[in-house]
């Protein structure tokens, strides 16, 4: 991949500048904030991580800001070295991350109520099961917001939330300030915010509106007493709409239109890319062949798009250390989900391959180590635990029948997280529904892949030997090509049907599976 040109000068130096600032402020040992928190059981594992350094000797508990992008790869997250130098290089990569449902609405309903699906409700962007409406007929009452403001925080939210919300939406309860896009999203300019209760179209590019709110609050509340939880939610790298409604290319701000006209597209290097043959895959996969001409510009257009997100991530940054609460600030950067571009002929998401569910997933913060890396697989649904943690409720949280995943805080204290994971994926198809109900389910473990498909058709990869995900170890007769993989398959559905309708972090994330599987020698 090539090497990101510099950022814009002005940049460079608050990179340097903070680098130096904050090279002392990281603290790899106790969580060290400065706000009161409320009283906790500690010492059980059910009801939230019990240690000193989650809220040391005088009962205190962090800001947490959570900044994220919109179908961003992981391997996008090279190109953002700002990004890069203040948050990965300062705290913790979580390099095996994914997001378990790779599609937007139900991605963020994931973190907004750290469920899966068949929990919160929402299976997908739009039908029966889609779109913030699915999301309202459970949670605007109980989620992370309410949560946390129950708990004491101010909180607030600007940028890209469900799909299909708009300004006559019930509003979620727990928001302090509440400002989400409210029309012409994708367009990039001229995007319309909620601007909590007093709509605004704002003639400038998204990501700069979503910055400056984020920071205002930042400034604004850092005053006060309370700890708050700010999240700041861009549209970058996502695929822009056009004048006649069809998608096109992401909108990079004007000053960035320049850059990146000598990379080329990564994954045309990869063995999946256009894949020759995809006979072997579910028909729900196959498709015609795209070519790397058309996606090259497309994917520059992306990198261009995502470094006004990477300033934005700086500027948020920059307004807590200027503030003061940058040692007390958990700083979490994340994608809703991941993105093909072009491997077995998809440029898209919402399926069951690593490039749609790895995303970027890395953090900062008192508590956090520094410069280092973690293979354990962090997920998105575990951001409303690890959140709630820190505030020091997620046991009564959990207690009300809330949260399915796990707080991350034990990991990055050298600790494991559940290895088998439930991937899945809904759909607005009459067809599917009557059939399944979702587009796909099933569970992805360190080393494999299996999922099962709406029309019954299956894929298992060993993603050990078969990386990029070429050969389906499955036939379209249901038989397992390689007997070796038969007790594979078997162990992995039944991992599945243990998990599919899972409730709750002791039957979703903790339940004892025993060593991964392996094909017989």
């Amino acid at each position: 991949m090539s090497t990101p040109p510099g950022a814009p000068s002005r940049r460079q130096a608050l990179v340097r500048a903070l680098a130096g600032a904050l090279a002392g402020l990281l603290v790899v040992g106790g969580l060290v904030s400065c706000r009161e928190a409320p009283e906790r059981a500690d010492g059980d594992p059910a009801t939230g991580t019990a240690v000193t350094d989650v809220a040391d000797a005088r009962g205190t508990r962090p800001n947490i800001v959570l900044l994220s992008s919109d179908d961003q790869t992981d391997t996008e997250l090279e190109h953002m070295p700002l990004t890069r130098s203040l948050l990965a290089e300062a705290g913790t990569e979580f390099t095996d991350a994914i997001s378990p449902h790779p599609l937007c609405c139900p991605a963020r309903a994931e973190i907004l109520t750290g469920e899966y699906a068949q929990n919160n409700g929402v299976r997908h962007n739009r039908g029966a099961y889609g779109g913030y409406q699915a999301f309202a007929r459970h949670n605007t009452e109980q989620n992370l917001a309410a949560w946390l403001h129950d708990a004491g925080y101010r909180t607030g939210f600007v940028g890209k939330t469900l799909n299909s919300y708009t300004a006559s939406s019930r509003r979620m309860r727990g928001w302090d300030y509440w400002s989400p896009t409210i029309a012409d999203t994708y367009r990039y300019y001229g995007t319309r915010f909620y601007d909590d209760g007093r709509p605004r179209t704002y003639d400038g590019y998204v990501a700069d509106v979503v910055r400056d709110q984020a920071v205002d609050l930042v400034e604004r509340w850092s005053a006060g007493d309370r700890p708050f939880f700010v999240w700041a939610s861009h549209v970058g790298p996502h695929d822009a709409t056009e004048s006649d409604g069809t998608w096109g290319p992401p909108v990079p701000a004007e000053r960035h239109r320049g850059l990146f006209s000598d990379v080329g597209l990564p994954s045309a290097d990869d063995p999946s890319f256009d894949e020759p043959d995809t006979s072997d895959k579910p028909p729900a996969v196959r498709r015609g062949r795209d070519g790397v001409p058309v996606r090259t510009e497309w994917y520059r257009d992306r990198l261009r798009s995502l470094q006004a997100v990477d300033e934005a991530n700086a500027a948020v940054i920059e307004a807590l250390d200027r503030a003061g609460e940058l040692d007390d600030t958990v700083v979490v950067y994340v994608s809703d989900n991941g993105f093909l571009t072009g491997q077995h002929r998809i440029y898209g998401k919402n399926y069951p391959y690593e490039e749609d569910l790895q995303v970027p997933f890395v953090l900062r913060g008192p508590g956090v180590p520094g410069g280092t890396t973690s293979t354990e697989t962090a997920t998105i649904v575990d951001l409303a635990p690890t959140f709630l943690d820190l505030a020091g409720v997620l046991g009564d949280v959990r207690s009300a029948g809330h949260t399915d995943g796990e707080s991350l805080l034990p990991a990055l204290r050298g600790g494991s997280l559940g290895a088998t994971s439930l991937i899945q994926a809904g759909t607005s198809g009459r067809r599917e529904l009557r059939a399944f109900g979702w587009s796909f389910r099933g569970v992805r473990t360190p080393r494999f892949t299996w999922v099962r498909w709406w029309d019954g058709a299956e894929e298992l990869y060993d993603r050990e030997l078969d990386p990029f995900q070429e050969s389906n170890l499955v036939g379209p007769d249901g038989q397992v090509r390689d007997p070796a993989y038969a007790a594979v398959r078997e162990e992995l559905e039944r991992r599945y049907r243990a998990l599919r309708w899972c409730r709750g972090v002791a039957e979703c994330e903790r339940q004892d599976f025993g060593p991964e599987p392996a094909p017989a020698s």
